[in-house]
């Protein structure tokens, strides 16, 4: 009688087989559903790989006289829109742009909507500004919403904006200008980076976190390179993203809710809490940015 290594019984237990051809071992997984897929069922998605059984399920969700984005990611459409409805404002009514930009000495005075507002607005005379933050959006956001779906995005995407917010608040000298959805938009990077790392087994998800992760460390240096960019928001959203991606998400199971609720409040107060500390001690020396 013969026996087996007890190392090589347990590389064969954790070997695992593509579900579509069972005899093919594989160490790729579909990013939607978890499940092992062999390159031969495997399709390339924007970040990942999907099996047949969640790309046609993913089909026949979507009416066909509906755009893809609208079909699978209605909030980051919405968001868009919203930022584009903003943006015209501002060049038809100047003031909107001054009343409601981030300026932390006029935050200090009570005008707390300006934490929120600034995730709306935009460099008026900076076409680039705008185009280059909805880009951005429209690449990554639909991979978040699709992963946490509508409701929790765009939760994510306002708390995102306010710790940025608040972390430029907080670090920013008492002069500062800043608009832009840059800091909520780096917190949805921050949230997909936390997704793709903790599915990072697959070499997909592995490339696509480090494509990711390239973005955000790319982005971050310019922001300290070249002046009138409000990094303190974009780290502050990034941080943020962080947060929420880590605790609340679980590639082995479906996070309670409760808990899910419990790490979006954590988050929320401590931007609050940064935001009373920075009131209670503030301090005057303007810095002209934008975000």
């Amino acid at each position: 009688m013969t026996t087996e290594h007890p190392s090589a019984l347990e590389a064969e237990e954790e070997q695992q087989f593509c579900y579509g051809h069972p005899k093919t071992p594989t160490r790729l997984r579909c990013t939607r559903c978890d499940r092992p897929i062999c390159g031969r069922c495997a399709i390339p998605a924007s970040v990942g790989q999907h099996c047949p059984e969640c790309v046609a399920e993913a089909r026949k969700q979507t009416r066909k006289v509906r755009s893809t984005l609208r079909a699978t990611a209605p909030a980051v459409g919405v968001i868009i829109g919203l930022n584009i409805a903003v943006f015209i404002v501002q060049q038809l009514v100047p003031q909107t742009t001054f009343r409601f930009a981030s300026v932390p000495g006029e935050i200090a005075t009570g005008e707390w909507w300006r934490l929120i507002t600034p995730m709306f607005l935009h460099a008026p005379n900076f076409l680039f500004h705008i185009l280059m933050n909805m880009y951005v959006l429209y690449i990554y956001g639909p991979n978040v919403e699709q992963a946490y779906g509508t409701v929790r995005f765009v939760a994510m995407y306002l708390i995102c904006g306010f710790t940025g917010a608040a972390a430029s608040y907080n670090l920013s000298e008492c002069g500062a200008y800043g608009v832009g959805a840059s800091g909520a938009i780096f917190g949805i990077a921050g949230v997909l980076l936390m997704f793709l790392y903790k599915r990072r087994t697959s070499t997909f998800v592995a490339d696509a976190y480090k494509g990711i992760l390239l973005f955000v460390g790319l982005n971050l240096v310019i922001g300290f390179v070249f002046a009138g960019i409000d990094n303190w928001a974009h780290i502050g959203g990034l941080l943020g993203g962080v947060a929420l991606g880590a605790g609340m998400d679980d590639p082995h199971g479906k996070v309670p809710p409760g808990r899910q609720f419990a790490v979006a409040a954590a988050v929320v107060i401590f931007a609050i809490g940064a935001v009373a500390y920075r009131t209670a001690t503030f301090s005057c020396g303007p810095v002209p940015l934008f975000g």
